[in-house]
């Protein structure tokens, strides 16, 4: 099981009260279930204090990068030990 380097980044560091954590995950699917599962909570709420009505995923609402790579562009994901996932908060511009 490889060890991977999750890093919040921007404003998800302030919100969630965490910069980088090390975990052993088998694929993707076990990354998220450890940000939602280890982080969710302290999301939905300051979510929740923010005003927002329905139940909020952080893991949906990030942009996430393998090694710099937005997770979307790539035919698969395999993690090796050392890899960076650093989950963005989107946002909208004009």
């Amino acid at each position: 099981m490889p060890t991977i380097n999750i890093n919040f980044i921007g404003p998800w560091r302030i919100f969630l009260g965490a910069r980088t954590v090390t975990v052993n995950v088998d694929g993707i699917d076990d990354a998220r279930d450890y940000v939602e599962t280890n982080f969710g909570p302290v999301f939905e709420k300051r979510i929740k204090s923010l005003g927002a009505g329905k139940k909020q995923s952080i893991w949906d609402n990030s942009n996430i990068l393998l090694n710099g790579t937005n997770i979307k562009l790539l035919n698969k994901i395999d993690f090796k030990d050392g890899d960076k996932l650093d989950l963005l908060p989107r946002v909208a511009g004009g």
